[in-house]
């Protein structure tokens, strides 16, 4: 990735919406060069798709929590089953497996409390192998970004 294919993805992450026309405004080269680059990026995986950025609270999703779960049994095969049934519940935004005082971090999106608790009393208490979840409220998002820094600024 050279420093037009950095700039390229940096553009497109602002706005993913910007034309061929505009990226090639924008990055000095004619269209062809730009969709070849934009191909490539996507064969290899690097832009791995396209999305509308939903503001969550519009949407009726207000009430943000991070779940840490600490497993009884850190055996393969219930790592690999809490992984595989966390997947399916459609509250959980994202999940990392971490090294540390707990095995899983959980990032949950709900319309409100009562609905996280019945997401922890239905969902995730059924799950096997659980041996404590601890719930952090978000109280307010300072920063939120999906956006990586390939291109450096150092104006500011």
């Amino acid at each position: 990735m050279d420093g037009i294919d950095r700039k390229l993805v940096s553009l497109l992450q602002e706005n993913g919406k910007l034309t061929m026309k505009e990226l090639s405004s924008e990055l000095g080269l004619s269209i062809t060069p730009i969709y070849e680059r934009l191909r490539r990026l996507e064969r290899n995986g690097l832009i791995t798709g396209y999305h509308a950025s939903v503001n969550s609270k519009k949407a009726g999703f207000g009430f943000e929590v991070f779940s840490s779960v600490t497993l009884e049994s850190h055996k393969a095969e219930y790592l690999r089953e809490f992984e595989l049934e966390i997947t399916k519940f459609a509250e959980v935004m994202e999940c990392y497996h971490l090294a540390g005082s707990f095995d899983f971090l959980l990032k949950v999106l709900v319309k409100d409390m009562d609905e996280y608790a019945a997401f922890v009393n239905k969902k995730l208490a059924r799950l096997n192998n659980i041996r404590l979840v601890q719930s952090m409220m978000v109280l307010k998002n300072i920063k939120q970004t999906a956006v990586l820094p390939l291109v450096n600024d150092i104006s500011s």
